[in-house]
């Protein structure tokens, strides 16, 4: 799957840093698209889930029992749902202090793989973590630990 892609800056607080992925040739983030989709909106734990990653950014941080590990031990892919409510908003939780954002959904069925439209979404962010890792890791993108704040080219196209 390619993928070109730009992580864009969406909020910082005192809690850290929230990110969000906008595609190429995309008029919205993936963040966006979630809080504007009307489904999304109408479920019951949307306010709450909203209000709690407003919370997150300003005060609390990024903290793990926030979120539900969905992927690989070697990937960041978490999903953040309100008191195990159905609605998803599947992220990258690189730290305490940076959430990379991306899309979700309302979870109806065992596990997200039985769902082709959250198994997409979740195997996107997964090419995405990695090849944030490997710019990382080479040095073309910092990432500041006290405030999750990323520097360097952003821009990104998987092959």
């Amino acid at each position: 799957m390619k993928l070109s892609f730009e992580i864009e800056y969406y909020a910082h607080g005192l809690g850290g840093s929230l990110y969000t992925v906008r595609f190429e040739g995309a008029e919205n983030t993936e963040l966006d698209k979630f809080l504007s989709k009307k489904e999304i909106k109408e479920s019951h734990d949307f306010e709450p889930l909203v209000s709690r990653l407003g919370d997150m950014v300003e005060h609390q941080g990024f903290k793990e029992w926030f979120f539900k590990p969905e992927g690989s031990i070697k990937d960041a892919l978490s999903a953040f749902h309100y008191d195990n409510g159905p609605l998803r908003l599947f992220c990258l939780r690189w730290s305490s202090v940076l959430l990379i954002a991306g899309f979700g959904g309302i979870k109806t069925t065992r596990t997200y793989q039985e769902d082709s439209t959250l198994k997409d979404i979740a195997d996107k962010l997964q090419i995405i973590d990695g090849l944030i890792e490997a710019r990382q890791k080479s040095g073309e993108i910092v990432i500041d630990s006290r405030t999750g704040i990323i520097s360097g080219n952003l821009n990104f196209t998987s092959n």
